[in-house]
């Protein structure tokens, strides 16, 4: 290979955003849109249902939607989904925003605890009713309540309904109003799942319709609570989506994200090495999104990583390759790998590496810091979704898997933890939805059923329970051959 400078392409790499969110008060920005091919059906207005776990993209792909500018890049990049004509308003978020949707005290105010099933269906049809008014009519955003008032008679409201669908198709138009973050609806159990239940059953009620609809952004366990009632919830769920990354739509985010990165000399420097590899970087953008060989070709990811970091994570393959060795230690559970763990893995072992190398990016102990790394944070950004996670993976430090379910129970029954968890959850300043309703049969079972919900824990086929490298590190557990953790600091 020619005479490249790794250290600036280094340096880019250690300055990649790795931790953001994209809830909150986060707004997706241009040069961060990557378009995986497959994700398209996600995006389509069509589908109502998104799934997908913590750092997956819900809301990144929600914040892309509702700006003009995020979704003129989207619209192109999947131009058979008619993304230029629709219009996007926010119907739940989870957080106070000016012009967004309602808010939880916004639902309590309007949904009195006891209410949800005779109140829960009008006030989610209302808040899309009143999307559809703003969009269209451009009139001064209304209060729910008024709308509610107004509206409440059911024949009066499907008039409007009416009147506004047949507006929007005239005008060549389709209303999106998107749901995110609808773990955030109640810190009750019930309650929650009523006021979901009746938020499907809205969102299927709008098929009568040709340009209204709704897409929900939803955890998988949410989706799939048994408890749910809606008659209809089954339809909904076979067309929903999952929000998935392959191995190769993840190193293609990586290698735009370091496109996008890499300024003046150092933009000249990777673009050098993508010659080199065989994958030349495209003078267009919207090329580079749909034809770049580092996007969309694994042989020539695979060149790029041997570039990078050296073919193998060792003296040999037996220790395993430099391309499949992150993929393989970051899953969950399900085997899923967000992009947030992704890139943080490769921002730390830019940061680690030796800086004094110089023909490599990042090397393999670098690679395995940013394991370390990556662990914990994906563990801190899974305790903002689940409080509980830290209280219940604690007391197993220290324990080898595969281990038995008595011995990750035995610590749990030593540290009384199901009952630590239950009191924080009951907190009423601190408070938080508990992994399972508190009159649970079996709450050390139902513990570990919730781990095994959100990916945390596996159960193998001889009864004995697994952890993932991506959470056994950070919970400084042990297995055999695998990478150890470091103790905290």
């Amino acid at each position: 290979m020619s005479d490249i400078d790794f250290a600036l392409i280094r340096q880019a790499l250690a300055r990649l955003p790795s931790d953001h969110d994209a809830s909150g008060s986060y707004r997706p920005t241009v040069d961060e849109i990557f378009t995986p091919r497959h994700h398209a059906n996600a995006l389509d207005p069509s589908t109502p249902i998104v799934v997908g776990a913590r750092g997956t993209g819900k809301s990144f792909w929600a914040g892309v939607l509702q700006h003009d500018d995020t979704r003129d890049v989207a619209a192109r990049s999947y131009p058979m989904l008619g993304l230029d004509k629709i219009l996007v308003e926010a119907g739940y978020t989870g957080i106070d925003m000016e012009g967004g949707g309602v808010t939880a005290r916004v639902i309590d105010a309007r949904i009195p605890k006891g209410q949800e099933d005779e109140l829960g269906f009008v006030f989610w049809r209302t808040v899309v009713l009143r999307a559809a008014r703003f969009a269209l009519d451009g009139r001064q955003r209304e209060q729910l309540k008024v709308v509610m008032e107004k509206f409440s008679d059911p024949e009066d409201a499907a008039d409007e309904f009416s009147r506004l669908d047949n507006a929007l198709a005239a005008a060549d138009k389709t209303l999106l109003v998107t749901f995110d973050a609808v773990d955030t609806l109640s810190r009750d159990w019930q309650r929650g799942r009523l006021l979901l239940d009746s938020l499907f059953e809205a969102v299927w009620s709008l098929r009568a319709y040709r340009s209204i609809r709704a897409k929900v952004f939803v955890r998988p366990e949410q989706l799939n609570d048994e408890t749910l009632r809606f008659i209809e919830l089954p339809k909904l769920r076979s067309g929903s989506v999952k929000l998935e990354w392959n191995q190769t739509d993840l190193y293609g985010l990586l290698f735009f994200r370091l496109l996008e990165a890499t300024k003046g000399h150092a933009r000249d420097q990777f673009e050098e090495m993508c010659e080199e590899v065989g994958a030349p970087v495209p003078s267009n953008g919207l090329q580079v999104r749909r034809k770049w060989a580092l996007l969309l070709d694994v042989d020539a990811q695979r060149e790029m990583m041997t570039s990078l970091a050296g073919p193998y994570m060792g003296k040999s393959y037996k220790n395993g390759g430099t391309y499949d060795w992150p993929y393989k230690h970051l899953g969950d559970a399900r085997g899923d790998v967000t992009p947030r763990s992704f890139l943080k893995l490769f921002v730390v072992a830019a940061s680690f590496s030796d800086q004094l190398v110089s023909d490599r990016v990042v090397l393999p102990d670098g690679i395995r810091h940013g394991l370390r790394e990556a662990s914990r944070v994906r563990v801190d950004q899974l305790s903002l979704e689940y409080p509980w996670i830290m209280r219940a993976l604690a007391p197993l430090a220290g324990l080898t898997v595969p281990c038995p379910a008595d011995t990750i129970f035995d610590r749990w029954k030593e540290t009384n933890t199901v009952r630590v968890i239950l009191d924080a959850a009951s907190n009423p300043e601190t408070g938080f939805l508990p992994p399972f309703p508190p009159r649970a049969r079996n709450p050390l079972v139902s513990l570990a059923i919730a781990m095994e919900q959100i990916g945390v824990l596996s159960s193998r086929v001889d009864g004995r329970f697994d952890m993932p490298d991506l959470f056994r590190v950070a919970a400084l557990m042990l297995k055999k051959g695998q990478t150890t953790p470091l103790k905290r600091r």
